[in-house]
């Protein structure tokens, strides 16, 4: 054996000692670039301010009707 000097230690030694063997599908990183992530959090972003702009346009309906109905019984 040997000291283990000359086997990969990093992920781009890793993926390019991978492809040299031929085996490219079995490579995976243990630290992913974390794109995902972002555009996950995004997403939940843009969600939650959906969710707060139906709310007030629901606030805003339920005055209105308030007003309305306090209106009429004048």
């Amino acid at each position: 054996m040997g000291s283990g000097a000359t086997r990969p230690n990093t992920a781009d030694d890793k993926m390019f000692a991978a492809l040299e063997r031929g085996d490219q599908g079995g490579f995976k990183d243990r630290k992913p670039a974390k794109i995902k992530a972002n555009k996950l959090i995004n997403e939940k972003e843009a969600r939650a301010k959906e969710v707060r702009s139906k709310a007030d346009k629901l606030k805003a309906l339920r005055l209105a009707a308030e007003a309305e109905k306090k209106a009429n019984k004048k």
